[in-house]
Formats: C-alpha cells, structure tokens, sequence
C-alpha cells in the first residue's frame, strides 16, 4: 500500500510539472477576432481576484479596461454579505452601478466571481444594462467553490444581445497560479 501511494504521489508530480513547463513555454498568438478591434476589459471583483485575471488580459490583449462599481456597496464582512447576496437573488434585485460606456467597443472581456452559483449581481446589472448588439463578449470568471461551467455561460448568454459570446475562462481562486499562461492558453483557443 505504502510504495502505491509512493507511486501515485511520483506520478502526479511528474504530471503537475509537465503542465508547468507546457504553460511556462506558451506563447500568445493574437486570436483573429481581437485583430483590428476596440478591446474593453470589464470587471468586477469583490477580493481582488477578478481584478487581478482581469488586469492580466489587459496586459495581454491591450485595450482599455475598467471595473463595475457599485453606486452602494456590499457590507465588508463575507458573512453579512452572503447572506444579504442570497436574499437578493432570491428577489431577482439587480444593483444600481455606475454607467460603463462600451459605445466605442467591438470586443469586451466581462469579468466576475461566482456568487451562489451564478454571475455575480454588479455584473448581472452590467449585462442588463449595456446595448451589446454587434460586440462579442469574452467572459472570465473566478470561483472558489462549485461551478456549472455550462450555467454560467448560458446565463451570460441570456444576459445580453451580443453578437456573440465566447466559452469562458474559469479560474479557480485559490489557483492563481501561472495567470497569464493559463489567459494565454485560453486565448489562443478562442
């Protein structure tokens, strides 16, 4: 039992630094549909993690980049503002933010955490709130629980009236780790 476990441990440290070197030797090739266009970056972040994804694909794809903020904001404590986030999704409440003008935008990169299982409200209010006939959106989300990869792109998807919207990049956040090979990587596949 002692030398399988050895085994497993050996094989799955073999495993994680070939992904390592894979990542760390990635180069990025501009996908076409960045090419020629008006980038904007869109975010919001409760800790700090979407912004950091956030302001790593702005270094990599240029453009301009800004964060949603809320005309009142979440209590500070993490327990008084779950459980103030949960009543509110319960009430379909979506949040007064501050206008975002994507006017002068073709493709726009829209980031948020997970909240209760879903696109987080400042950013729900975001998608509600904004025209995105004739733009491509680029989702990128953080979580630190469960996820339905597949609901939260649906959900982005009903959101708006994009063009088009591209499979998201999901991080995992206790995972920030190697963040612009893991963009660039994405990127290079979208």
């Amino acid at each position: 039992m002692k030398f399988l476990l050895i085994g497993i441990f050996i094989t799955l440290l073999i495993t994680a630094i070939y992904k390592i070197n894979e990542l760390k030797n990635i180069k990025y090739n501009q996908p076409e549909i960045l090419a020629e266009k008006r980038i904007l970056t869109v975010y919001y972040s409760n800790n700090g993690n979407t912004k950091n994804v956030g302001e790593n694909i702005n270094a990599i794809v240029g453009g301009d980049i800004k964060e949603i903020e809320l005309t009142e904001k979440y209590p500070n404590n993490i327990f008084t503002m779950s459980k103030l986030v949960r009543e509110q999704i319960k009430e379909n409440y979506i949040p007064k933010i501050e206008n975002i003008d994507i006017s002068n935008y073709d493709v726009i990169f829209v980031g948020s955490p997970i909240w209760n299982f879903s696109v987080s409200l400042p950013t729900k209010a975001f998608l509600k709130n904004n025209n995105f006939e004739n733009k491509t959106i680029i989702p990128f989300i953080t979580y630190s629980g469960g996820a339905n990869k597949t609901k939260i792109a649906d959900e982005i998807s009903d959101l708006t009236n994009a063009s088009e919207v591209k499979p998201p990049l999901f991080m995992f956040e206790n995972g920030i780790f190697l963040v612009k090979e893991r963009i660039i990587k994405w990127l290079n596949n979208i």
